[in-house]
């Protein structure tokens, strides 16, 4: 009998350290793309670099906008596609993120990178823009098809995310969808209000 209890306990104890190796790697996701493949290292405090894509949506007669134009607000970039279920589920939090904090400075940028090829339909700017109507999205979105930003902020998952400080450096990144009231929104929503507060 004791020795059936020992096996029993040694079961469970394996059991219970794979759920949590398996609950600390999901959690670690967010930040494992923002490390150095090389060293394990977290680069420090860098400025963003500039995008520079050219169909935008969601903007004064479809006007590109820049990273030097935001200067002086927090920026939030959303690397999203319209088919991604985790991408879909992430969207209620950005716009009530842009719907609160945007009289306070905040700009929440989409920007909508195909997962598929060109016959899937994310490419198309139509398909795009019903996708913003049927979420209630106001925030400016850029149609990445060509994946430059993508490349440029060297972006592995849908969705991802970037928030940039008022004078243009990357100081966030993370990855994975999240939910309005969920830990991880509350913490990107710490985030951002910590970025506002700070002139």
């Amino acid at each position: 009998m004791p020795r059936s209890f020992l096996s029993l306990g040694a079961a469970a104890i394996i059991t219970l350290s794979v759920i949590v190796t398996l609950d600390s790697g999901a959690r670690s996701a967010a930040a494992a793309q923002s490390r150095n493949p090389l060293t394990g290292g977290r680069p420090g405090i860098r400025p963003a670099p500039a995008w520079r894509n050219v169909s935008w949506l969601n903007t004064t007669d479809g006007r590109p906008v820049t990273l030097a134009s935001l200067r002086g607000q927090v920026v939030l970039l959303n690397f999203w596609t319209f088919t991604c279920w985790n991408c879909a589920g992430a969207l209620p939090s950005l716009v009530e993120f842009d719907n609160r904090y945007r009289p306070q400075g905040l700009t929440v940028i989409g920007i909508h990178s195909p997962e598929f090829p060109p016959y899937g339909g994310e490419h198309d700017r139509d398909n795009v823009a019903r996708a913003l109507q049927q979420h209630h999205i106001e925030y400016p979105n850029a149609q990445d098809n060509d994946h430059a930003t993508w490349d440029l902020y060297q972006i592995r998952f849908w969705p991802s995310f970037v928030l940039i400080d008022r004078r243009g450096n990357i100081r966030y990144e993370g990855v994975g969808e999240f939910h309005r009231g969920a830990p991880t929104h509350l913490e990107w929503e710490t985030r951002i209000r910590t970025l506002l507060a700070d002139e």
